[in-house]
This record gives C-alpha cells, structure tokens and sequence, in this order.
C-alpha cells in the first residue's frame, strides 16, 4: 500500500521495526513477515538492539530489508550501545519505529518518529505503554487484557501468515496401517507451551483407546528439553517422539503439510501463530481452549478444542480427529478453513491494515 495525498504522486515511509533480541518466536516471526511485504512499497529497516539473534530467521528477510545491530550485551549498564542506537535514528529519519518489546521506548531519545507498539501476549507489564503514540494487540483476547488493565486507547490487528507459501495437504484419508504423524511447532518451555500435557495425551491414547500407531515430531528449541526426553521416556513414548530442534521457515513451508495434525497445548498464548501455519498447511488443528487460540478456531472448521492443561480431553480430542480422518471427513472442514484464513489471517491483510495505522498517525487530517 503506497500512500497518495490529495491525487499527488505516491510517497514511501521510512519504517524501522526494532527489538531486543530476534530470536526465533512469534513476534520475531510476525516482524519477519510484516517487514518482507512492506519493503515492495517502502523503506524498511529492521535493528536489533541486544546480541542475540538467529542468523536463520534472518536469512527469511528480502534483501531490500536494511538491518542494524546494535550488539549490545543483554542487561548491560553500558550507555554506549544506546547511544548508537539513538544515534543511528538520527541519521535514518524514520517517519515510524515499530516497537516489539514495551521497553524500548524508554531508550529512544534522538527521533521525531512516531512510537507505534505491537502487545504480542496477555498479562504483560503496562508501565511503559503510555510512552507510545499507538499500541496495537495481536488479537482481542490481547486487547481485552490490555483495556481491562490500562486506560489507554489500543487497536487490534490480527496476526497473519504468508499463506501463499505452505505446501497444503491433499490427502485426507488414512490408509490401512498408515502411521498418524503429530506435530507441535514452539519453543520447548513446558511451563507455557504445554508439551507435557501433550506427552501425557499420547501415554493416554494408548492405554486409554489402545491406539500406538502415531508419531509426533516436536520442532523447536528450549530449557524443557532434557525435562521432555526423560517424560517422555518414563511414559513409554521414546519410539513415538522426536525432538527435531529449530527450523527455519523454508523448512515449515515445504514439510509442514506432511503431518496429519498439528497439536498447541499452551497453557496460555495472546494468539498462537503456529495454529495459522498448521491451517494454512492444509492441516487439522488441536489447542488448548484458552486465549489466542480458541478465538483463532471459533472461526475455523478444522480447528478443535480440548480443556486446557487437560490430558484426558486432549486425548481423546487427538483420537476424534483420527476418526474423522478415517470417515473422509477432514477434507471439507480444512476447504472451509483455508477461505478463512485467506480472508482473516494473511500477512497481506495484517500488513495493510498496519500501514494505515502508520498513514494515521503521520497523517491524522487525511483520516479525519
């Protein structure tokens, strides 16, 4: 989207995104995204302030992305890196700095930009937020917390996903003795991403609905590691699971439609942006009933619900899915679904509606 004022010629924004870290995660994914489709129209940067990235997720960015590293050392007191940063926007001139973490705008000094902060999770601090000129929740179970705790104004725009590049599962039935292929895509940190809930609804589908043929493949990276390999181990599942570390998102487009189903047992998530990647596989979804995601699958027909931090309820979730695999009924739920997610959650359609916020905020008389 190109801005024009009164019919004149279209004119760019100078846009720069910055965050502490780019490690791999949903705001970080999210930032990837929005900056890849807005550098066909305008001059985007991205900077990261502290010195801890992931070279693999930036190997995702277009190369008409700029990014800058501050590189300084997490927690230091140092004021030098800071200085550099602010130093550095001095001479970008950015119109917006788009802001991933509600710190940062304590740390902006030199810029006459427009501060605008993305809210990616509920319950987080709001002490820094009245130092924006825009906050924006990812979904409105993000704005709801955020109206209930704060007094400030916030807009919503939904999250999205480059849609367009997932392969899509075409096959909906199981085969006889086909093995049914989990997958959970999230960083390894149990506390929030709940895999140990998913861990124990497999022990359960095989006592339970003596059903052993599955396998589920965890991809990602975290402290819970060694915690999951030893549950998994003592609840009999070493021959089912495989913990594949982090991979990037060429990997997620070109693999992700291989599984049958994708599992998010978070125990909390302000969105939950891998439940889009499974939809836009082509794939049944099953999460938690909390937050983010159950507002994602009240609209989708492919997607399911179990009780959070329920094991009982996810296993037999996981096994409902199985049966209608083998009844030919998935393939109409995800046809459904993907319109959905094509109308909803595209990253064309979240970054449009970003770069109006921004075209506000620049420009409040041409929106009046």
């Amino acid at each position: 989207m190109v801005f024009t004022m009164n019919n004149a010629e279209p004119f760019q924004l100078k846009i720069v995104h910055c965050l502490f870290t780019m490690e791999t995660g949903g705001a970080q994914v999210l930032t990837v995204e929005l900056l890849n489709e807005m550098s066909n129209e305008h001059d985007v940067s991205l900077i990261i302030i502290n010195n801890k990235f992931n070279p693999c997720l930036l190997k995702q960015l277009n190369p008409k992305v700029s990014v800058f590293y501050i590189n300084r050392k997490e927690g230091s007191r140092n004021p030098f890196p800071i200085i550099r940063l602010n130093l550095l926007l001095l001479t970008l001139k950015p119109d917006i700095i788009h802001c991933h973490e509600p710190q940062i705008a304590r740390i902006l000094k030199l810029t006459n930009a427009k501060l605008i902060h993305t809210i990616h999770d509920v319950g987080l601090p709001t002490s820094c937020y009245h130092l924006y000129d825009k906050l924006i929740a990812v979904s409105g179970v993000v704005h709801r917390d955020v109206s209930f705790r704060s007094a400030l104004p916030v807009t919503t725009v939904d999250n999205g996903t480059s849609i367009n590049l997932y392969k899509q599962r075409t096959q909906f039935k199981l085969e006889q003795d086909e093995t049914v292929k989990f997958i959970q895509v999230s960083r390894l940190a149990h506390e929030k991403k709940g895999q140990d809930i998913l861990l124990h609804a497999l022990s359960l589908m095989k006592s339970t609905y003596s059903f052993s043929n599955f396998s589920v493949d965890f991809i990602g990276a975290g402290d819970s590691y060694d915690y999951l390999i030893k549950l998994a181990d003592s609840l009999g599942l070493s021959k089912n699971v495989n913990f594949f570390g982090e991979r990037n998102r060429n990997w997620l487009f070109e693999n992700l439609s291989d599984y049958h189903i994708l599992v998010q047992p978070s125990k909390y998530e302000g969105f939950g942006l891998t439940i889009l990647e499974g939809f836009a596989a082509g794939l049944p979804v099953l999460a938690a009933d909390i937050d983010g995601p159950a507002e994602i699958i009240s609209h989708a027909p492919g997607g399911f619900l179990f009780n959070s931090g329920d094991s009982i309820s996810c296993a037999q979730e996981l096994y409902n899915i199985v049966d209608l695999y083998r009844n030919n009924q998935v393939s109409d739920l995800i046809s459904k679904t993907t319109a959905m997610i094509e109308q909803r959650y595209s990253i064309k359609s979240c970054t449009k509606h970003y770069l109006e916020e921004y075209s506000r905020l620049r420009h409040p008389d041409r929106h009046s």
